[in-house]
């Protein structure tokens, strides 16, 4: 797979307008991430060479869950990862020697009201599951065991006064849920909104749940990029520059959203993930042509901290930190580095943005 996307690099650093910074030997850098997330800001970044332009040479670690990607991390098999944010917090609640720098893409309501949702709670219509209180006796796929949606999921099973014993919940990458809902072998998915839509080309399907009421949050982070603390204070200068080229590349899929209704963007995810022109295009009305809508509540990739403070709530109320407090914002995030590449991009932060979006303001 990874050789297919390098091949897709012709299509150019200079076509997006992402001009080369770096000269000289580029440095390693390990990094983890979910290859089977469809996450359109790294297959853009790796197609256009942000991150070589910022001179780097990426090794790629790709991971289906994010128990052995965070593990990955904290035994030092990988510099940088892109993982869930409540794995994370917990981790770190745990005394995991990490900090997240920035989140990747989100998961909101713009002002227009529209919703742009990384996932759906989808079901089969013939598993006769409309609702949540449906649920008793059902199979469900989710991503992991650990991850966002499946642990805010139990809260909301929970205050319709379901037990989360007495539903079957399979653990698979999204990429085999499609497979599973089709053949009956779950009744119903938490799954990619692109997922969803592939599915429902090929069955019948209710779509339950959006992910913001799944998780309850208005501005949610699909994922993160998190470090050691210690490979950041002696890396500096590089974290700083890879966030400069994720910013970059947000920043040149916004401009090719508004300018070219994104045609250089549906070129670069019909190669890399091998769409054809109807899932493409569906992928790029769900979620690349978000890129931009957040930026009338935060400033790009920005860490919301009222967000943390509900996945710290999330893993109480769920019993996965075992008694222990969830960590602090301080002690979870870090966004000087993120501020430092605004600096060296000479870009403005506005401190007034704050992460708190309402729906049709």
């Amino acid at each position: 797979m990874f050789r297919h996307l390098w091949a897709v690099l012709a299509l150019g650093a200079v076509s997006l307008g992402i001009a080369h910074a770096q000269v000289g030997a580029p440095e390693n850098l390990r990094f983890g991430w979910q290859a089977a997330t469809p996450t359109s800001t790294f297959y853009v970044a790796f197609a256009t060479q942000a991150f070589e332009n910022e001179g780097f040479k990426l090794k790629l670690e790709s991971f289906n869950d994010n128990t052995p990607e965070l593990e990955a991390l904290v035994a030092r098999q990988i510099d940088l990862a892109a993982v869930a944010p409540a794995p994370t917090v917990q981790a770190i609640s745990f005394g995991a020697p990490l900090k997240i720098i920035s989140a990747v893409e989100y998961g909101f309501t713009d002002k227009q009201g529209h919703k742009w949702s990384a996932v759906n709670f989808v079901a089969r219509k013939d598993s006769g599951i409309k609702a949540i209180q449906d649920l008793k006796g059902k199979r469900v796929a989710v991503f992991g065991l650990s991850s966002n949606w499946y642990l805010a999921f139990r809260d909301r099973l929970r205050e319709a006064g379901l037990d989360p014993k007495d539903i079957t919940f399979l653990s698979m990458p999204y990429p085999q849920m499609e497979g599973a809902l089709v053949h009956n072998e779950v009744d119903a998915a938490i799954m990619t909104s692109i997922g969803a839509y592939h599915a429902a080309e090929r069955i019948p399907l209710n779509v339950v749940m959006t992910a913001d009421e799944i998780t309850g949050i208005a501005l949610d982070m699909s994922q993160v990029i998190a470090a050691r603390a210690d490979w950041l204070k002696d890396h500096e200068g590089e974290a700083v520059r890879f966030l400069m080229a994720m910013l970059k590349t947000r920043r040149a899929i916004q401009q090719d959203v508004e300018l070219n209704q994104g045609e250089k963007i549906k070129k670069i995810t019909a190669e890399s993930l091998k769409y054809d022109q109807p899932t493409n295009e569906a992928f790029y009305q769900l979620r690349v042509s978000s890129a931009g809508h957040e930026l009338d509540f935060i400033n790009s990739l920005d860490l919301p901290r009222q967000t943390f403070v509900a996945y710290g709530d999330m893993l109480t109320s769920a019993g996965m930190l075992r008694g222990k407090p969830a960590a602090s914002f301080e002690q979870i995030a870090d966004t000087s580095y993120l501020r430092k590449a605004y600096q060296q991009l000479g870009w403005k932060w506005d401190e007034t943005k704050l992460g708190k979006p309402t729906a049709g303001q």
